[in-house]
């Protein structure tokens, strides 16, 4: 499997974002386990506001969780590119960016891993729940009036505390190999250092 460089990795998130709503549907047509009637919308997608109580009893495979951490990583990346022309602080800025760098290098590390384990990603209510939240969040920084700093910034805090209770709630006690686990330990340790950050900039703005 190849690494895709940032620039096709962004192009791939801006395609993915208008296809979301078409993948999530037929991923969603393959899950028996959650009654559409009453946790999906009228196109078979999870509702945005679907509690993570309503989550975090899904039992995930180490592919799901892949998808789901998978997810977390292309989100973060397009919210930061789509919020970048509308920031004005230079700490708002640079947080973004970091975003983009560390998550893209993220993505990378579980794709890799991936790849070394044979476990392609696969879609589950988790990883599609997460995608809604992400394009719902893209669409309302798209359109935010300059400077988007505070919207940016809060929305960071949202996204990362719901990855944050994910992991440890979810993807930590299903997965079972070693280096699955360590990855996941690793990017923990990162989704919550970038929820602490967020919050500090928060706390000057």
């Amino acid at each position: 499997m190849k690494f895709l460089s940032n620039e096709r990795v962004i192009k791939s998130l801006v395609s993915g974002v208008i296809l979301s709503s078409v993948v999530g549907l037929t991923a969603c047509q393959n899950m028996p386990n959650m009654p559409m009637s009453q946790h999906h919308d009228a196109k078979g997608m999870p509702h945005a506001n679907m509690s993570h109580s309503q989550l975090k009893n899904e039992h995930l495979s180490e592919g799901q969780i892949l998808k789901v951490l998978s997810v977390a990583n292309m989100g973060e990346i397009m919210q930061a590119q789509v919020a970048m022309p509308n920031l004005q602080t230079a700490q708002a800025r640079s947080y973004a960016q970091g975003m983009i760098d560390q998550h893209t290098d993220n993505e990378n590390k579980g794709r890799a891993l991936a790849n070394s384990l044979g476990l392609p990603p696969q879609a589950s209510h988790t990883s599609n729940a997460l995608q809604v939240d992400s394009n719902n969040l893209v669409t309302k920084l798209s359109k935010a009036a300059k400077p988007a700093d505070k919207e940016y910034i809060m929305g960071q805090i949202m996204v990362h505390d719901k990855v944050l209770m994910t992991i440890d709630s979810q993807l930590m006690p299903s997965a079972k190999t070693p280096e699955l686990r360590q990855f996941l330990a690793q990017t923990r340790a990162a989704v919550a250092m970038h929820l602490d950050m967020a919050k500090k900039l928060d706390a000057t703005m």
